[in-house]
């Protein structure tokens, strides 16, 4: 099992000017990926250690 480890944050774009909501943390925390699950399967890990204030979707991207 391999792993990936990074720092994670969310970004608040909903309104650029105002960061008061908010606020992002100073110092991300690190989240451990794995490569033998799809990074789909690990978003809802990731919002959940972020408390993020954004809704998880299935959004596709399309070109």
């Amino acid at each position: 099992m391999a792993t990936f480890i990074c720092r994670v944050q969310f970004l608040d774009d909903t309104d650029p000017f105002n960061s008061t909501n908010f606020p992002e943390p100073t110092r991300p925390p690190l989240y451990t990926f794995r490569e033998d699950i799809p990074l789909i399967n690990q978003i809802a890990g990731v919002h959940r250690l972020l408390k993020a204030p954004h809704k998880v979707c299935n959004a596709r991207l399309t070109s």
